[in-house]
């Protein structure tokens, strides 16, 4: 829980022959984390040109084969779960065989959706045609007779009441005519008259109005619309052939498609997987990153796939120098428990911690919590995100990690609303056990600052352990955020407690005379402890001798800047019984409403329906203040004390759903 779970760097070297069945199996068996080989520690060359070319036309044809499955709407799986397509040895006779079978069905679907296609253009057409006939008809428009006319230029079109002003406005100052022939909304239906020696003009500015022009040329109206008509059924009788025709294809090729979609997936996901690999002569070499007590597991697989010709090496972290470099990272695979791994996510927002580090999952859940429920308790409030919380529970379990959140969060808050003695504001029911975040305000802001010096001092601790085993003793023991500032914080803080705190709060003197001690002897001790424990594996190289007097005075202004930084970090824990404050707060303006409603007429319930939505609101908005609020504090104030980041997270090569790592 508090650590990664241990690594090891994998390497296989197998004949080139059994690449494409190793790469299978491991695939299979979703336990390795490939990595980029030229990062390795056997001398190799990069994937060669030809799986390249593979990847891209198996990627070519996975997606033709998706567009074909979406032609006859055919819902395709993702490329997860067993492999139950057939062993590849080889992948171009694999892609050969796919197209040979997908040819066929591409063609069949490719001729039935064309045909489809065009009988649904036709039959939108007649509709449009048999529609602007009948408006046509009905304004006793004759096109024939128009299109006799010689002096006067006449155009039909459809134009909305609203845009004839503007229309106008575009012909001017043309001599014409807009002369409406019906009313029917949204678009009437208009001609527009102007002398045939304006045309060009009239053109133009139509082009550039909101006018539609009448598709129905005069051979077509001439027709008439019960031709029209039966222009649409049968083009509509021809939809529906093509609708059922592509349902035939889809029940006589549906599940072949399946296969060779499953089959040039996985293809594709194993040669990808292979372009990671390299080759030394006729030999594949596999590395990657895998659990440590898995690597056994893998290993006989390989061995048994390959007849034990293959060559397998695993390395601890610590025995690769590569590993201290920024280009072989060693991934992050969590264990923690279910009641963690919304926190985990949480953390993983700000960053995703490194190999060494400790992780932070426990401590940021339990100071969450802690933070949480001092600034939101109510028993009231506290039991509706339960609530929300079992509902999602029970009835979307695909937001179980909001479930748990709501759960755990309303857990909390109600367990110092009983604390407060706070039932959704009304604090007769229950007897307080603690302090009031109102009447008991100085002491609330008492507690809120020791809780920041804990988080801060456990930051701290949190920090010596990360550099400690990242090979940065020196900065652990002597560094403005190791145990020497430490000692340098606590100090300053019982000196300060002695001007605001009475003498029976604060440390005794020989306790800050320790503390003092502490630091001056760190600091009088560095030749030695640099001496002891050498120079830090990640410090930099020195270009020249500095002088001792600038090498201090650059110490001093450190360490002045790292205690007004662990001060800031300190007083900013202040906000959480300001927050406390303000929901006890924002309950009294809830009730002191729902008293002044009460005296109206229809007070009773207009009372009831303030403190309701009063609540309601406060749940809502305050609830998300103060998880911002929280998560502020636990990001800038205790993380940024000791968090490193730069990890990644552990993703091996895998057929399953990511949900279901290999490595869990």
């Amino acid at each position: 829980m508090f650590r990664a779970v241990p690594m090891v760097h994998f390497q296989a070297q197998v004949p080139s022959r059994d690449g494409p069945a190793v790469t299978r199996q491991i695939a299979a068996q979703g336990l390795l984390h490939l990595i980029d080989i030229a990062h390795g520690t056997t001398f190799t060359v990069s994937s060669d040109v030809v799986t390249r070319e593979l990847l891209a036309r198996f990627r070519d044809q996975a997606r033709t084969i998706r567009a074909v499955a979406t032609a006859i709407e055919l819902a395709l799986p993702d490329a997860a779960g067993a492999l139950s397509a057939p062993e590849v040895t080889d992948f171009s006779i694999e892609y050969q065989q796919i197209a040979e079978r997908l040819a066929p069905i591409h063609d069949a679907v490719d001729a039935t959706s064309r045909r489809l296609s065009e009988a649904r253009d036709s039959a939108a057409r007649q509709r449009i045609a048999v529609e602007q006939t009948s408006r046509l008809s009905a304004a006793h428009v004759d096109l024939q007779r128009l299109g006799r006319v010689r002096f006067a230029y006449i155009r039909l079109g459809y134009v909305a009441r609203e845009e004839l002003a503007s229309l106008a406005g575009l012909l001017s100052p043309a001599p014409f005519a807009i002369i409406p022939l019906d009313t029917v909304a949204p678009r009437w239906l208009t001609a527009v008259v102007a002398p045939a020696s304006v045309k060009d003009r009239i053109d133009a500015a139509l082009r550039v109005g909101a006018f539609e022009p009448v598709a129905v040329s005069a051979d077509v109206a001439v027709s008439g619309l019960e031709e029209l008509q039966q222009l649409v059924i049968t083009a509509e009788r021809q939809e529906r052939e093509g609708r059922e025709a592509l349902t035939v294809l889809k029940r006589e090729v549906g599940d072949v498609l399946k296969e060779l979609a499953q089959r040039s997936e996985l293809a594709v996901l194993l040669l990808q997987a292979q372009t990671c690999f390299a080759t030394a002569g006729r030999f594949l070499v596999i590395s990657g990153w895998i659990p440590e007590e898995r690597a056994p597991e893998l290993t006989a697989v390989i061995q048994r796939v390959t007849g034990n010709r293959a060559v397998v090496a695993t390395d601890k972290p610590a025995d690769l120098q590569a590993s201290s470099t920024t280009t072989l990272k060693v991934p992050i695979l969590y264990r923690n428990p279910l009641l963690l791994r919304p926190f985990q996510k949480l953390v993983d927002i700000y960053g995703v911690p490194s190999y060494e580090e400790i992780q932070p999952t426990a401590f940021f859940a339990a100071s969450f919590l802690l933070m949480f429920g001092l600034m939101f308790g109510d028993v009231g409030h506290g039991l509706v995100l339960v609530s929300a919380g079992y509902f999602l529970y029970r009835y979307a379990p695909q937001f179980l990690d909001y479930a748990i959140l709501l759960m755990e969060a309303g857990s909390a808050s109600a367990v110092f609303g009983v604390l407060h003695g706070s039932i959704f504001g009304v604090e007769t029911l229950l007897p307080a056990l603690w302090l009031h975040p109102i009447h008991d305000l100085p002491q609330f802001m008492g507690v809120a600052i020791g809780l920041g010096i804990v988080l801060v001092s456990a930051g701290i601790a949190l920090n010596v352990v990360n550099r400690w085993r990242a090979g940065e003793r020196v900065t652990a023991l002597l560094g403005t955020g190791g145990v020497f500032g430490g000692f340098v914080y606590w100090t300053t803080l019982a000196l300060a407690a002695r001007f605001f705190l009475p003498s029976n709060w604060t440390l005794p003197d020989p306790a800050i005379f320790l503390l003092l001690a502490g630091a001056v002897g760190l600091l009088l001790a560095r030749p030695l402890i640099v001496r002891a424990l050498g120079v830090d594996r990640t410090a930099r190289p020195r270009t020249g001798a500095t002088p001792r007097w600038l090498g201090a005075l650059e110490g001093s202004v450190e360490l002045v800047d790292a205690i007004f930084a662990y001060f800031a970090n300190t007083i900013s824990f202040v906000r959480v019984a300001a927050f406390a404050a303000v929901h006890a707060a924002v309950f009294i303006a809830v009730f002191a409403l729902a008293d002044t409603l009460a005296r109206y007429r229809f007070g009773g319930p207009l009372s009831a329906g303030a403190l309701v939505a009063g609540n309601v609101v406060m749940i809502l908005l305050e609830g998300l203040t103060v998880t911002v609020q929280v998560l502020r504090l636990e990001y800038y104030e205790f993380f940024g004390r000791f968090f490193r980041g730069g990890g990644e997270q552990y993703r091996p090569l895998m057929l399953r759903p990511n949900g279901t790592q290999g490595g869990t």
